[in-house]
């Protein structure tokens, strides 16, 4: 085994989010086999099946990957059972992977996240995997979960369904909600009905009673959620009225001239504002999942995968999972993450390069992680393993269960700029909103002129 180093420019913004996205990336859920909604097999025009990898004579395939989803054990463990590969492991690190791309020479399988996905589609770094899914005994198109649909596509802004260019290693129903009752009880209002999805309307107002202030310190934010991904809550919320946060072709964002889009994002600008919500004036001591596990958040908007460390020793016994809430009555609760792997197009062993794919995604380590209660499995036949064994994990699955019908749709990400360019500037700007030193419009604005030009960089780039 060769574990290869590689020296890291500053990138605060992908470090910051590498540990906490790490955490959250690796999803998990509680289990009794629910009906999940079957992935759509390859396409008619897909390539024909080809017969299952076969790899003679030594060979090394290089892995960029999270050294804590895939570990040492696991790479001995792999190399014992295929003594005919090795395998060189390189910490994740997009840019790093864009580098090495550009100089012809990229790791052959790669750790990714759904906003990288149509960048790397239209500048043409993705295999095409669906003849090694057809022939596969472990990945079976029509056992694929229903996040792998971010892994489909027939083009860079037409992801859902299509050829498969990688796979999810779990993920989660990502808008759900978690209740600390404590809070509610201090605040005398009853802890939402399981069964009914709130507006987010009736969770801004909860969220108001819930919190808890001394003077200008937050004692207790009423409702939070994660700001790191604040456009892709963005866009899921405006999918329920069929609307986008972009033009059609991608290359603008509309922020200023659309009425539903500045709704939303002032929805969340009022709940900082008011601070029921963390933000830049008052943020977080730490981060909000971690927070909640303190009794400082009432309720909190995490996925399923949340509920593996929701109880500490605070919190034990005193949660509840609710279902996602709704903005417009039609409910979608998709992942918004939907971390799993690709094979580079440009890799020089795909048939090796699949053998590890196929054994991370459908051996023992997807197994494991099945069994680990971090994220739902990748292929619904590995759902029974999602562990039910306190009554916490009984709740959040009858929770998972009851949602899995909303997990079909994806969010289209911009195949132009990258997945922090908007919540960096909406980090960058809402603060100077806040403190009264730019009004919301202008705010609007700035953040609509600069996402613009990121854009336009990005679409020169691919060319």
């Amino acid at each position: 085994m060769s574990t290869r180093e590689i020296t890291r420019r500053e990138m605060l913004k992908l470090s910051g989010t590498a540990a906490f996205g790490a955490l959250l990336a690796a999803c998990a859920a509680p289990a009794a086999a629910p009906q999940a909604p079957a992935a759509t097999s390859a396409p008619a025009n897909a390539p024909a099946p080809t017969a299952p990898a076969v790899v003679s004579g030594p060979v090394t395939v290089s892995v960029m990957h999270d050294p804590k989803e895939f570990t040492d054990d696991m790479i001995k463990q792999f190399q014992a059972a295929n003594p005919s590969i090795k395998l060189e492991v390189i910490k994740t690190d997009m840019t790093r992977f864009y580098a090495m791309a550009t100089a012809g020479n990229p790791p052959d399988v790669v750790r990714v996240q759904a906003p990288d996905l149509p960048q790397l589609l239209a500048r043409k770094l993705l295999k095409d995997l669906t003849p090694y899914f057809q022939s596969s005994s472990l990945l079976k198109p029509d056992d694929l979960a229903p996040a792998n649909n971010y892994y489909k596509a027939k083009g860079p802004t037409q992801f859902g369904d299509g050829p498969i260019y990688g796979m999810v290693k779990d993920w989660s129903p990502d808008f759900t909600l978690f209740a600390y009752t404590p809070a509610f009880e201090e605040a005398k209002v009853p802890v939402p009905d399981t069964t009914k999805s709130l507006t987010y309307d009736e969770l801004a107002d909860l969220g108001k009673k819930l919190t808890k202030v001394q003077g200008d310190k937050v004692l207790r934010w009423g409702f939070d959620t994660d700001t790191a991904w604040i456009d892709r809550i963005w866009m899921n919320m405006l999918a329920e009225k069929g609307q986008s946060l972009y033009t059609p072709d991608y290359k603008k964002i509309n922020l200023v001239n659309n009425d539903e889009a500045r709704k939303v994002v002032k929805y969340f600008y009022d709940l900082q504002k008011a601070n029921i919500l963390a933000s830049p004036v008052n943020p977080s001591p730490s981060w909000i999942g971690d927070d909640f596990t303190k009794g400082l958040v009432g309720i909190i908007q995490y996925g399923y995968w949340f509920s593996a460390m929701a109880e500490s020793d605070v919190t034990k016994g005193k949660v509840v999972m609710l279902p996602s809430p709704t903005w417009a009555g039609k409910r979608r609760n998709p992942t918004m993450t939907a971390t799993g792997t690709i094979i580079s197009a440009k890799t020089k062993n795909p048939d090796a390069a699949w053998k590890v794919f196929e054994w991370y995604h459908g051996g023992s380590p997807s197994v494991d992680r099945a069994k680990g209660g971090w994220g739902v499995p990748g292929l619904k036949s590995q759902y029974a393993m999602i562990p039910t064994e306190s009554l916490f994990q009984q709740q959040a699955r009858a929770i998972l269960d009851a949602e899995l019908p909303y997990t079909n749709d994806v969010i289209q990400f911009n195949p132009y700029i990258s997945g922090d360019t908007i919540s960096n500037l909406w980090n960058k700007y809402v603060e100077q909103a806040l403190r009264g030193s730019l009004s919301f419009d202008d705010m609007l604005k700035k953040i609509e002129s600069e996402v613009n030009t990121a854009i336009q960089e990005g679409a020169d780039r691919i060319g």
